[in-house]
């Protein structure tokens, strides 16, 4: 099976570098985004947890990670080799076992290659997007978390309606025009960034949904305490968990 077209477009030493500098699109609303997913990690898993990164990338939640000193182990994935490389250069700890493994989590059965681990927690950041199918991907997550096992994700997400996409696109232009000192209010302007936006995200195998989507593709799964629990425009947090039997 050849490779998914987002590892095909992350899968160079130049792109790969690019997108760890520039660190997304808005570095602060991301940032936010992130803070957000590691405090809700670190309020539902206790000290020592092992937890699965899918989509690592360069390693930039991973680096957040590390530093709580919370987590025994992180199993740190990405499909792209030259996204990886990045991570292993750049990420060391003393007192975290990290393992970094290629994974393409848009493939099924990946969730086999660990079952013999302890997963306490999944988590991904701007990276489940990529798949084209969300309810065998979250499928696969169901599998591999211990039962309790939580997970914790911030992804890329579509508007629910035309309006509200046209609402995010809107956004995402002006902040673009803003950054190059461009009019913000430029009708034309905006309207052929979002085009070219949309082009792109094409072009890197990009496939967002809406929170609706995922929530359901969630409860789909099997998963319980399904929730969005942070949302600025195109940027969302989401919780679930995966019931113990007595749950059941």
């Amino acid at each position: 099976m050849s490779e998914h077209i987002s590892i095909q477009s992350y899968n160079k030493l130049e792109r790969a570098a690019d997108y760890n500098t520039k660190k997304g699109f808005d570095p602060k609303r991301k940032e936010e985004m992130l803070d957000v997913a590691l405090s809700l990690l670190l309020d539902l898993t206790p000290k020592g947890t092992t937890i699965l990164e899918l989509g690592a990338g360069s390693g930039l939640f991973t680096k957040k990670l590390i530093n709580t000193e919370h987590f025994n182990e992180i199993l740190v994935t990405d499909g792209a080799e030259a996204m990886l490389d990045i991570a292993r250069n750049e990420l060391e700890s003393d007192s975290t076992n990290l393992v970094f493994t290629t994974l393409d989590f848009t493939r099924k059965n990946w969730s086999e290659k660990y079952m013999e681990n302890k997963v306490e927690a999944v988590t991904s950041s701007m990276a489940l997007h990529h798949a084209d199918d969300k309810r065998v991907l979250f499928k696969e997550i169901y599998n591999v978390l211990d039962d309790g096992g939580s997970f914790v994700f911030a992804d890329h997400m579509a508007g629910s309606s035309p309006l509200v996409e046209k609402l995010i696109g809107n956004k995402r232009a002006r902040i673009k025009l803003a950054s190059s000192g461009e009019d913000i209010n430029a009708e034309d302007k905006i309207e052929n960034f979002i085009i070219s936006d949309k082009a792109k995200q094409q072009s890197e195998g990009n496939k967002c949904e809406s929170t609706t989507q995922y929530l359901n593709y969630l409860h789909e799964a099997g998963f319980v305490d399904v929730d969005c629990i942070w949302r600025d425009y195109w940027l969302a947090v989401f919780v679930a968990i995966k019931p113990r039997y007595s749950e059941l």
